[in-house]
C-alpha cells in the first residue's frame, strides 16, 4: 500500500514538474474571447505602461486593461470613451494613455478615473475619425486626422495643416513619429514629409526616390534609426541620411503589404501583413510565420508589439492576440 501511495506521488510529481516547465518554455500563447477577459476576438494594437500593465485597442468592443492576471474593459456603456473602435494609441509625458477613436476623436485617459475628450464640435480638432497621435518634446499634441490633415494642439491653441495651406501632399494622414531629438515623419495616403528642427522637407530634398505610397507604421530601431512600412509595399530602415529598403526583388521578403513594423529586445525584425502573416529579419534572410507553418491563429494581423520581457504580441483581426517568445512567452 505504502509502495503504491509512493510511486503515485513521484508521478504527480513529474507531472507537475513536467507542466510547470513546459509552460516556461511554450513559444506561443493565446488570448481570445473565450479564454481570457477579451471582448472581442478583434484587435487592432497593444501598449505597455512604465509599471507592466498592457493597455489594448479593440475594434469593436473598446479599450482593456491587463496586468498580466486580471482583465478590465472600457467601452461606451460604462466609461466615457466615445467609440468602441480605437484605431492607436500612445502616452504622453505624464503618462496618460492618448487614443485616436474612429469617429470620436481623440480620448486621454490617466488610466485610473480622468478622461478627457477632444473631437470636432469641443475642440479644434478638424475631424473625428482618427489614424495617428504622437507628443513632440515640448508635449504638443500631433494628431493625424482621416480626411482633414495634421492638427496640433499645445494645451491652449490647434493650429491644422493641410494640403491647401501647407506642403502635405494629401489630407489622409496615415502614421506620425517623433524621436528624441524632436524630428518628425508625417506618412500620408501619397508621400512622407519630414520636418527637421523648424523646416518641413520633401522624399525628394531628403534624397528618397522610392515612389511608394501610403506610409502605415514606424517605429524607433537602432542608433536613432527608424523603421517603416508600407500598406502597399516595402520596409525601409531609415538613419536620417540615407533610406535601406527591403522588397521581393532585393531581398527574399516573400511578399509585398505590411500593416506594422518593429524590432524586439535583440534588434530583430519583426513586420505584420493583412493578409500574409508576420515576416521577421534573421541574419538578412526573412523568415515567415503563418497559420500553416506556425502557431499564428490568424493572417490577419494589424500590428506587431514587443513588451519588456521580448514577448511579441500579435493583434489579429479575427483570431485575437497571439503572443511569440523564442526563448518562452512570460509575464
Amino acid at each position: 500500500m505504502r509502495l503504491s501511495f509512493n510511486i503515485y506521488t513521484f508521478f504527480l510529481t513529474l507531472f507537475i514538474l513536467s507542466s510547470v516547465l513546459f509552460s516556461q518554455t511554450e513559444k506561443w500563447s493565446y488570448f481570445n474571447k473565450s479564454n481570457s477577459g477579451l471582448p472581442t476576438d478583434m484587435i487592432r494594437t497593444v501598449v505597455e505602461d512604465k509599471k507592466g500593465v498592457f493597455w489594448i485597442a479593440t475594434w469593436d468592443s473598446g479599450l482593456v486593461r491587463f496586468d498580466g492576471k486580471t482583465w478590465e474593459n472600457y467601452n461606451t456603456k460604462n466609461s466615457p470613451l466615445p467609440r468602441n473602435s480605437i484605431y492607436c494609441m500612445t502616452f504622453d509625458h505624464q503618462g496618460n494613455l492618448l487614443m485616436g477613436t474612429y469617429g470620436g476623436g481623440v480620448a486621454k485617459f490617466d488610466c485610473k478615473n480622468a478622461w478627457t475628450i477632444y473631437n470636432s464640435k469641443n475642440s479644434g480638432l478638424p475631424n473625428d475619425w482618427i489614424y495617428s497621435i504622437a507628443v513632440d518634446k515640448k508635449s504638443n499634441l500631433w494628431i493625424g486626422t482621416y480626411s482633414e490633415g495634421l492638427a496640433i494642439f499645445n494645451g491652449k491653441k490647434w493650429i491644422v495643416y493641410n494640403k491647401f495651406n501647407s506642403v502635405l501632399p494629401n489630407n489622409k494622414i496615415t502614421v506620425l513619429y517623433i524621436d528624441k531629438k524632436d524630428n518628425k515623419i508625417i506618412g500620408t495616403a501619397d508621400h512622407i514629409m519630414f520636418i527637421q528642427g523648424n523646416k518641413w522637407k520633401t522624399e525628394k530634398e531628403m534624397g528618397y526616390y522610392n515612389y511608394e505610397d501610403a506610409l502605415y507604421w514606424i517605429s524607433p530601431y537602432v542608433d536613432n534609426k527608424v523603421l517603416m512600412s508600407y500598406k502597399f509595399g516595402s520596409i525601409v530602415i531609415f538613419d536620417w541620411k540615407t533610406f535601406k529598403v527591403y522588397n521581393n526583388e532585393n531581398s527574399n521578403l516573400p511578399f509585398l503589404g505590411f500593416y506594422s513594423v518593429t524590432c524586439d529586445r535583440k534588434k530583430v525584425i519583426w513586420a505584420g501583413s493583412f493578409g500574409n502573416g508576420v515576416v521577421w529579419l534573421n541574419n538578412d534572410k526573412w523568415e515567415l510565420f503563418n497559420k500553416t507553418n506556425s502557431g499564428l491563429k490568424d493572417n490577419l494581423v494589424f500590428s506587431v508589439f514587443v513588451d519588456s520581457k521580448n514577448n511579441k504580441w500579435f493583434s489579429t483581426y479575427y483570431g485575437g492576440i497571439c503572443l511569440y517568445n523564442e526563448d518562452g512567452v512570460k509575464f
